[in-house]
């Protein structure tokens, strides 16, 4: 009975979900686009000017708030 129940508490182990990772990497991948993305973006505002670049470095911070706050990391 002891060996049962170790072996069923074995299978629970190794049928985890290991999608976390996943998650967390995606948002860090989000994260470093956003902190290339964003002085480009800027230079571009500075240079040419227009609500294109302002939008673009405001998807870009929102890209960095994101992977800053990821709860799965």
């Amino acid at each position: 009975m002891l060996a049962r129940s170790a072996a069923q508490a074995a299978k629970k182990h190794w049928a985890k979900p290991t999608q976390a990772e996943e998650v967390g990497l995606g948002t860090t991948v989000l994260g470093v686009l956003g902190l290339v993305v964003f002085p480009l973006s800027l230079i571009g505002l500075l240079i040419w000017g227009g609500p294109v670049w302002a939008v673009l470095a405001g998807l870009a911070a929102l890209a960095v708030l994101i992977a800053w706050l990821d709860p799965f990391a």
